[in-house]
Parts: structure tokens; sequence; C-alpha cells
């Protein structure tokens, strides 16, 4: 049986949304299929998916994007994870595997737009190529107060791990902390499965926006092809940094 072989590419995607220097470059190749031992393989390697997209950051001179999972298993909630679980006791959440609804679509919209002051409309085949399409299975995370949707997040299930992908939530909502509660549901979901880790992607310790992971104790993160303790990881490998507790 012949196989289509697959076409790597070397990309530049502009000024790095992370930190302020620096462009994003990534290898990458896109795939509609993908057996989930497939994946597994590929997260423990460093690589992410966005939509049909596998992909791994190879900026020059800078290694910040560092692979991390949660030890779902073993988290313990600090003082304000518990507050904000408290809060949010109220929200019922549900599952469904990964579809286009006409509701999701527009709280997307409106987060992208209010929340990130995006000056640019998206448009459906941008969210659909982005959320909706996928190699491995998804599920879509819809978290309600009543009947009114207020958040939604996104989640591959693998028999191994769960992956988070992304959340979105109503801007009138943000006392509620909903991406702290969302990822605090993500541990509990991989709980119930009895799966051991949660993968969050990657952690940037000079970004505000993506610090907020070492939040989740205990962690690893990848080092060499090695998952290692989060404490564990050597801060002279880390661009910028000078103490691994500062």
């Amino acid at each position: 049986m012949s196989r289509t072989p697959i076409k790597i590419f070397r990309t530049d995607n502009g000024p790095c949304p992370y930190l302020e220097k620096g462009n994003w470059q990534n290898i990458s190749f896109q795939t509609s299929k993908l057996p989930p031992d497939g994946y597994t393989s590929l997260l423990n390697q460093g690589f992410r998916r966005s939509g049909l997209t596998i992909y791994h950051p190879v900026c020059s001179s800078c290694k910040e994007c560092i692979p991390i999972r949660i030890d779902a298993l073993n988290f313990i909630k600090n003082k304000g994870q518990r507050r904000t679980w408290r809060k949010n006791n109220d929200l019922r959440v549900e599952h469904h595997a990964a579809e286009f609804k006409q509701e999701d679509f527009a709280l997307y919209s409106r987060y992208q737009h209010e929340w990130h002051k995006t000056d640019v409309r998206v448009k459906e085949d941008e969210y659909l190529d982005f959320l909706i399409d996928s190699p491995v299975p998804t599920e879509i995370l819809r978290y309600y107060l009543g009947e009114k949707l207020i958040g939604l997040g996104w989640v591959d299930r693998l028999p191994e791990l769960l992956s988070s992908v992304y959340f979105v939530f109503d801007p009138d909502y943000v006392s509620r902390r909903l991406g702290v509660f969302s990822l605090l549901y993500e541990i509990e979901y991989a709980r119930s499965l009895d799966i051991r880790w949660l993968y969050l992607g990657y952690w940037v310790k000079s970004s505000a926006k993506m610090k907020y992971k070492a939040d989740y104790q205990p962690a690893e993160l990848l080092h060499d092809s090695k998952w290692i303790p989060f404490n564990s990881y050597p801060s002279k490998d880390l661009t910028g940094s000078t103490s691994e507790n500062e």
C-alpha cells in the first residue's frame, strides 16, 4: 500500500505572540488524521497542534517555549484556586464532540473582539480551521450558568492523556476567573478518567500570558526529550532568566 509522504515546512509567523522580541518560527506539517498514540508521541517530543497543523517552535536564539504537563492525579489546589472553584460551583459543564454551533462561534467572536481587542471580526472558516477541524478526538466543554453559555473549552482526549487546546469566556463574567476554573475542571475531568497527565502546551516564563501555567503543581517540563519535575528545570536553559525562583 502506498503512503503519501508528509511534507514538513519551516514557517516564519511574524512577531512572537508571547514576548516583545523576535519572530515566531515553527517546523510544521498538516494531517487530517493522526492515531492517538502518534499524537501522544509527538506531544512527548514537544509538538503541539492548531487545527490540522502539527507544529514545534524553532525560534532562533530563543528556547522559552517549554512544554508543560500537569500531574492531575497528584494536583492540590492552592488557596486562590479553592476560592475560584467554590465561586463557580453553580456552573454546569456539558461535553460534546467537536462540532460547529452558531452560539459557540458567537461567544468565540465576542471574546476575541472584546477581550483581545481584535479589530477584524473573526470569520467562520478561521474558527473552523482553528478549533473544529482536528486529526484526533476532540471535545468541546460548554460552561453554563443556568441556561446561559458563558464559557467554552476545547480538549483533546487521548487514551493516556488530556491536552488542553483553548478556552474562551463571556467578558461580562470576568470576576469569576473562568480561565482558572476551566483548568481546574479539566484537571478534575482527567482524574475522573484516571488519567494522570493534562498537557498545557508551552510554558513561557517571561510571558505574562503564559507564566500562569506554573501555578498548577505538581507539573513537569520537557527537557532534552525527557519530562522532569518543574523545579528541576535548569535555569541556564531559560533564555533571559537568571534564577529558577525569581
